[in-house]
């Protein structure tokens, strides 16, 4: 996209429905435009000195870069203003710039190419559908409708200046009147490309050396570099809180953090779970009933009485809160680089985070949202949620392992026991198939025995019965020849010498 295809910017001294509401941020949003609305030339270094800081606020790419290239692009950079359903960039076209969102939002749409620039997202939707009809819809093309919205202070586009070929690999649609950042080739040459091409370097390295992404091919691998999103949050920031809407999974590279849960809030935000049934209870219900599987005791296939249901201290039958308990957040564990904040949520399919996270100290770390988790894991990989599910069980019983009173976190307990009782039906279930294909080897190996020339080798039918038998006969026929042999023989003395 060229700014000669880019209609003008609107006038900043009159707010529209997408301005920042705050007033303080309006004033400073307006000087932004104040001064990105004139030429490069005559944006004067003090100028730019005052809205520097705000650019470092808004923008991650910004905020880790060093005052110096900050001046470079705030000057030498274009500003742009396109209107709803505006195609910024299509899939296919060769890339001669990149984008920053000053305010606004865009839907990405890949694996598709738009062919009309003021068409509606809807209206390139139905053409998509209507265009592959009858030919096979390609992964590609599913995902063009998956659609992830980027906020402001976030970039698009600069990938294409990475690559070699320059080929835009996604669609970008305005979803609303957005203001843009347009940086060319030459300036984000002089001033970015080398930290572009790390960061993505550094993904790409993150994607291929973590196990959960291990047998992956190739192409989602480099989808799930693209994917990820690096963030940086201060001391005693909180990350995700506790009863929000899980939305996507966090990688943490560097720092810790600690993981906070009112075990109080469970029961209003998962209440199929509740009244929850007494794990003490049920894992010696599990050991009785092993035992009688062991002492095969459970002969007997009559329909037994169940138990009655048991509920922990967390809640009566009424599924109401004790009154005796007050709320206290209980520190669960603290995380650190490796670790995964939301994977009890995806092992568990939890629509809200059951605990809050809250950094200690300075703390990086990627994130996936949730539509590129769905796209990208849950549609394509499930193998990798049951290493999720795995990671959890023994994160979570290292943490049950220390906490003296494990009633203070029932639901956690709760959780997983299920993930370990799922685990041991599936060992049992594998034992039993290995038992029965042990037996079915045995007892072939005894019906052959019990036939074959193991068991009796000179047994009817066996080849050495058959030769016994042809031996035995040729010694009655020697015995009979011998025997007839010594009559003929006494015959004939007796007729030569009569009595």
């Amino acid at each position: 996209m060229s700014a000669s295809k880019v209609r003008p910017p609107r006038k900043f001294n009159h707010f529209e429905l997408t301005r920042p509401t705050d007033l303080a941020a309006a004033y400073h949003y307006d000087k932004v435009l104040g001064v990105l609305a004139k030429e490069p030339n005559d944006r004067s270094d003090s100028d730019i000195c005052q809205i520097k800081s705000w650019f470092q606020k808004k923008s991650d790419l910004f905020n880790q870069l060093n005052d110096e290239i900050i001046l470079d692009l705030i000057k030498n950079c274009e500003f742009v203003t396109v209107e709803r359903d505006h195609v910024i960039i299509k899939q296919g076209d060769k890339g001669d710039c990149f984008f920053i969102i000053l305010n606004g939002s865009v839907a990405i749409f890949i694996g598709s190419t738009i062919t009309k620039e003021d068409g509606r997202q809807e209206r390139a939707l139905e053409e998509l559908e209507s265009s592959t009809k009858d030919t096979e819809i390609t992964d590609l093309q599913e995902d063009f409708k998956e659609m992830k919205f980027d906020q402001s202070g976030k970039s698009f586009g600069e990938l294409a200046l990475l690559n070699a070929d320059c080929v835009r690999n996604a669609s970008i649609i305005a979803d609303e009147a957005t203001d843009l950042i347009v940086i060319n080739r030459e300036l984000f040459n002089r001033c970015i490309r080398l930290f572009h091409a790390k960061e993505f370097e550094e993904r790409n390295h993150f994607v291929e050396s973590n196990p959960l992404f291990k047998g992956w091919l190739p192409k989602f691998k480099v989808q799930m570099a693209m994917s990820l999103r690096k963030e940086k949050l201060n001391f005693e920031r909180v990350i995700v809180k506790q009863g929000d809407r899980f939305d996507g999974l966090r990688f943490i590279t560097s720092g810790q953090a600690k993981l906070t849960s009112d075990s109080h809030l469970h029961s209003i935000q998962y209440p199929e779970y509740y009244p929850l049934p007494d794990v003490d209870e049920l894992e010696k219900d599990e050991v009785r009933e092993s035992l009688r599987q062991e002492l095969k005791m459970n002969e007997c296939k009559s329909a037994t009485k169940s138990r009655p249901k048991l509920f922990t201290n967390d809640t009566d039958r009424s599924d109401k809160r004790s009154p005796k308990q007050s709320n206290r957040n209980i520190e669960l564990c603290l995380i650190c680089s490796q670790e995964i904040i939301g994977d009890m949520e995806v092992a568990m399919e939890l629509d809200t985070y059951s605990y809050t996270v809250t950094c200690i100290q300075e703390t990086e770390m990627y994130v996936l949202d949730q539509k590129n988790y769905e796209r990208l894991i849950e549609k394509r990989h499930p193998q990798t949620i049951e290493k999720i599910k795995k990671s959890v069980q023994e994160k979570y019983s290292l943490t049950l392992s220390w906490i003296k009173d494990k009633k203070e976190i029932p639901l956690f307990r709760y959780l997983i026991y299920k993930i370990q009782k799922k685990e041991r039906k599936q060992k049992i279930k594998q034992k039993e198939i290995k038992g029965q294909d042990k037996k079915i080897s045995d007892d072939w190996i005894a019906s052959s025995l019990k036939t074959g020339p193991l068991v009796d080798m000179f047994g009817p039918g066996s080849v050495f019965h058959i030769i016994r038998m042809k031996a035995k006969q040729r010694n009655m026929e020697k015995l009979d020849y011998k025997a007839n042999k010594r009559i003929t023989r006494e015959c004939s003395r007796h007729n030569k010498y009569p009595a």
